[in-house]
């Protein structure tokens, strides 16, 4: 298991684990929200558009990230959630 911890450089540990802790409150208040699932369904969507980014930043960069990559996987769900909900809305 210690192999599989070197595949990526230790500092999107921290990164990740805030990023993971917010999607995750946002993701269960959006749950509760009595509308049919359609805030769930965007908050879902914009959680897969980051991760998928996301997945593609620490590919690119695994053991040497930039400031920026970990600025984007700390703060950049918000970006994308916004621009989820304005798709959505204009949609």
């Amino acid at each position: 298991m210690g192999e599989a911890r070197n595949m990526i450089s230790a500092e999107y540990d921290r990164v990740i684990r805030n990023a993971l802790i917010t999607q995750a409150a946002l993701g269960c208040f959006a749950a509760l929200i009595l509308d049919g699932g359609i805030i769930a369904r965007v908050v879902g969507v914009a959680v897969l558009g980051f991760w998928l980014c996301t997945v593609l930043l620490v590919l690119r960069r695994r053991f040497k990230p930039s400031r920026i990559d970990l600025a984007f996987i700390q703060w950049g769900f918000w970006p994308v959630l916004a621009v989820t909900v304005l798709r959505q809305a204009f949609a």
